[in-house]
């Protein structure tokens, strides 16, 4: 099952970042998408075979999504988590914000994230660990994978001294995170409390986000209001989740989910496999038939 940790106030962030088909599968027509009887789309993002809306239309159960129609725009969901699109090895979701607040020397008013994933489900190390704050430092760290912790710090003075673009350390900066991440949590500090920093910004804040998405604002992303923040976060800067057939698969196994025309390779990093289509062949390697020659394509 995976799990989250997520506000419930993310749910009603409209979902404004273009959204995709399946990148990596060139699809051929409707029919190859989705198991016979299955929706192929939710709103306008594809919804391709394993995964599919509801378990009769997924591999299984790991796959199985679900697309809430109770608002005007129908929005897909992996467990409780939007997603953005999906790719032939990827999710995109929307992210999740720790922010502490300060008033007057004293911590006014935080949310500290933790999120947890299925093993079939990592965190692309496309995704950058990011700290925006005057005063703060932010640690992420994974109980789950030998210990794992890291961080970095958000710093400046002065509002002057602040740059527009560039997380190179004055009021915000990035890091890396290590392959096969599956959990997270974060904590987050100030070295002042925002004591010398208070009439520009008021809040810190720790986030993973898909590498080249965020651009740091400046001033003006350190003077919003927490909510005027995770609005322009989450509306279009997802967080990347990679994803395999079976985390603990492998293509030397008797029976893999790979169709006609297709090659399975393993996943080195992670553990699992995925399915693709042969040289000359196009479609959906995991659903029958498998993958057809250009020529079967009209």
């Amino acid at each position: 099952m995976l799990l989250d940790h997520f506000m419930i106030f993310m749910f009603i962030i409209p979902l404004t970042m273009a959204v995709g088909t399946f990148d990596g599968y060139t699809t051929i027509n409707n029919n190859n998408i989705a198991k016979p009887n299955c929706p192929t789309v939710c709103g306008n993002i594809t919804v391709p075979y394993p995964f599919g809306i509801g378990t009769d239309c997924s591999l299984d159960y790991t796959f199985n999504l679900t697309c809430n129609t109770s608002s005007e725009t129908p929005r897909l969901l992996v467990g409780s988590l939007p997603i953005y699109n999906i790719s032939d090895s990827e999710l995109r979701i929307v992210t999740s914000i720790s922010y502490r607040c300060y008033n007057q020397g004293v911590v006014a008013d935080e949310y500290i994230d933790w999120t947890n994933l299925a093993e079939w489900f990592t965190f692309s190390v496309k995704n950058k660990f990011t700290v925006v704050g005057c005063d703060d430092y932010a640690l992420i760290s994974d109980k789950n994978k030998d210990g794992f912790s890291s961080g970095c710090f958000g710093l400046c003075r002065q509002a002057s001294s602040v740059p527009n673009g560039g997380c190179s350390g004055i009021g915000c900066c990035e890091m890396s995170i290590p392959k096969g991440l599956s959990y997270y949590d974060i904590t987050m500090g100030s070295i002042k409390n925002h004591s010398e920093v208070l009439s520009f910004n008021e809040c810190g804040y720790g986030f993973l986000v898909e590498e080249g998405r965020f651009e740091f604002g400046g001033v003006t992303d350190l003077s919003s209001d927490y909510w005027d923040f995770q609005s322009k976060i989450r509306s279009t800067m997802p967080v990347v989740l990679d994803w395999v057939i079976k985390s603990e698969g492998k293509c030397a196994d008797k029976d893999t989910e790979c169709k006609g025309n297709s090659s399975c390779y393993d996943v080195e990093d992670t553990g699992g496999y995925r399915c693709k289509c042969n040289e000359g062949y196009e479609g959906n390697p995991y659903l029958h038939p498998g993958c057809l020659g250009q020529s079967n394509s009209s």
